[in-house]
């Protein structure tokens, strides 16, 4: 007699009941409520802040209550916790800790050392717990539900779910992964022109490459030190460009009473050792200066050694990052349209919707202009606060500013100008010159020790043009007779021209302009 094979039965199903089954249970029913009768449900109240639009207890400095997983996931992404933070939010940030999220890290033991190293960095803020247990997402979830003033910083996909049930409580987590200030304050500018000339038939796309949530080194607009400070000059192109800069003072001293601009009214001091002829120049400066508030030349005895010629003024001092976003948002909430593209030439915008009769090119560099350049210029965010702008002039004619930025998002240390130089790496030795010129003067706080706390240096490529900006008009024949109004080539004076710019090239764009360049193209 032969054994019996022992092979697995592959196509035999499982045995289930029936639904029908008289085994099976009913589940007992839900009593249903009687008529008259109100069912009493518990429904968390909202603070009195909940009621607006957003969260207005929320401000600079932000502080980001940080849970294990963040921790974790930052240092598997090689990120510093706080540049990652203020490179996000643009401005001062805390991180804070619970009692609950350090017992909870030296639970997970050894593997977690270096994240709980991170933690307990001094640096940070440290929360006490007075609650029972040592779950740090009950503990979260708790304290942002009593005090909405923190941001969550969390990877955690349950503690997510249960945070946005919360109203007004951001959540940050760990990800890896050209609207440029002329060509926004441009495109907000014609908005509001077409809405006084009642033109309701006439849209805005505004097209670009690179937006204020992008990091780029061709971008330059996030990363400028924007602050007001007059060039004088006797040449055309300095007069045409000081008008243009005083239309921005006005705007930016409106722009400096809404919190969330990113602008700030702040102090502006300028020292020169060795003062080039045009400041030397009483007529050159009363054009230049004449409309800052507050303005007075400074006497031989307020000067500091070394100095022979120095101002102050009220000026503006802009968050660049905030800034930019704050004028993005403008634009879309007056029914703009945004669309993200690489053009390759401003022809092609006639194709990315119907019916486009005009173009504005404010696309920095300009499309193929042969004295259109770069200017690369490397600078130094640093943690020292400071309330005024000052400028300074060294002997040997190089210059050094120190620029705050508002919102508590720091102090840009620069400058440096190098035309035509696409070096994309920042300079150690270029950082330590800034630094040392920069510390001669700079008003250190009695705890900085005399010594700058570096965030982060800075590199940037400014868009500049031969002669000044191209703000003209081109006819070209494509799809029928059509417009490009250009407007760009600003170079290291983008922020302080924007506005005035902004005018000029709207002004081409409804036929207002006058002495209008003209200049006729062939067709495709």
């Amino acid at each position: 007699m032969g054994v019996a094979k022992k092979t697995k039965k592959f196509a035999q199903m499982k045995r289930t009941i029936k639904a029908r089954d008289e085994r099976l249970k009913k589940a007992p029913e839900t009593p249903k409520p009687k008529a008259g009768e109100e069912v009493t449900r518990h429904i968390q109240a909202a603070p009195t802040n909940m009621f607006f639009a957003a969260n207005t207890a929320l401000g600079p400095p932000y502080r980001i209550l940080v849970d294990t997983n963040f921790v974790s996931h930052a240092i598997r992404a090689k990120l510093d916790l706080l540049p990652a933070m203020m490179d996000l939010l643009y401005a001062k940030c805390i991180p804070t800790f619970t009692d609950c999220t350090i017992a909870e890290l030296e639970k997970l033991g050894d593997k977690y050392r270096l994240a709980l190293r991170v933690a307990k960095d001094p640096r940070w803020e440290r929360v006490k717990c007075d609650h029972k247990g040592t779950y740090a997402d009950d503990c979260l979830v708790d304290r942002v539900s009593k005090h909405r003033i923190y941001i969550v910083g969390t990877n955690d996909k349950d503690l997510c779910r249960r945070l946005r049930k919360i109203p007004g409580v951001p959540i940050m987590k760990v990800a890896r992964g050209n609207a440029g200030v002329i060509g926004l304050s441009t495109a907000i500018r014609l908005q509001q022109s077409l809405r006084t000339s009642n033109s309701k038939d006439v849209s805005i796309l505004l097209v670009a490459r690179d937006w204020p949530s992008t990091t780029s080194l061709n971008y330059a607009s996030p990363w400028a030190g924007a602050h007001y400070r007059p060039v004088p000059g006797r040449t055309p192109q300095a007069l045409r460009e000081e008008k243009q800069a005083q239309t921005t003072y006005a705007y930016f001293k409106a722009a400096s009473t809404i919190p969330g601009s990113g602008v700030a009214r702040v102090e502006g001091i300028e020292h020169l050792e060795n003062p080039p002829a045009e400041y030397l120049d009483s007529a050159a400066i009363a054009a230049h200066y004449a409309h800052l508030d507050g303005f007075r030349q400074l006497r031989g005895e307020e000067l500091p050694a070394g100095v022979k010629w120095g101002v102050r003024y009220d000026s503006f001092c802009v968050n660049s990052p905030v800034y930019v976003a704050y004028l993005l948002r403008k634009f879309i909430l007056n029914g703009g349209s945004t669309r993200e593209y690489t053009l390759a030439d401003p022809w092609e915008a006639f194709y990315l919707a119907e019916n486009v009769r005009t173009v504005v090119n404010c696309s920095g560099v300009g499309f193929k202009d042969e004295k259109a350049f770069i200017i690369r210029g490397q600078t130094c965010l640093v943690r020292n606060p400071t309330s005024a702008t000052l400028t300074r002039q060294n002997a040997d004619g190089s210059w050094s500013f120190s620029i705050p930025r508002p919102l508590e998002g720091g102090t840009i240390i620069g400058g440096t100008k190098g035309p035509h130089d696409w070096d994309p790496n920042p300079s150690l030795e270029v950082r330590e010159r800034l630094l040392a010129n920069a510390k001669k003067w700079f008003p250190f706080s009695p705890e900085s020790g005399g010594e700058f706390d570096v965030i982060r240096d800075i590199v940037g490529r400014r868009p500049a043009r031969e002669g000044g900006m191209r703000i003209e008009v081109e006819n070209v024949n494509v799809k029928g007779q059509r417009r490009i109004v250009h407007g760009y080539g600003a170079g290291g004076r983008g922020f302080e021209l924007s506005w005035g710019v902004a005018r000029d090239v709207v002004d081409l764009v409804l036929g207002n302009g006058e002495g209008v360049n003209v200049r006729e193209k062939a067709s495709l």
